[in-house]
């Protein structure tokens, strides 16, 4: 090994970059979380939490609408919205960077 052989061990020196990747990733890993954005897409409308959780416990046998609806608020609003694909309250909406993400959904 060279004497810069430590350098491959230093973070990027843009890691903001690199985190944000690593969110979107995070968020996409999850089939349910996909299926949210795939359902957001199509629809014309955002949905309010509780009709998001019908159609999710619909699409997932394993889910009850209550299950659904807890791991949404919990577990994926929270992750899409860390990655910048959603915004929520009220109702649930696709933000303007999700386009590019939808194209990776549409494809897994």
């Amino acid at each position: 090994m060279g004497p810069n052989h430590h350098e491959a061990l230093e973070p990027a020196a843009d890691a903001t970059a690199s985190d944000e990747t690593d969110a979107l990733f995070a968020a996409l890993s999850d089939a349910n979380r996909r299926f949210v954005l795939s359902h957001l897409a199509q629809r014309e409308t955002p949905p309010a939490l509780d009709p998001l959780a019908g159609a999710l416990a619909a699409w997932n046998d394993d889910l009850s609408r209550e299950d659904a609806r807890i791991a949404l608020h919990h577990v994926h609003l929270p992750k899409l919205a860390d990655a910048g694909l959603v915004t929520y309250g009220d109702t649930v909406e696709l933000t303007d960077d999700a386009d590019a993400s939808l194209d990776l959904v549409d494809d897994a």
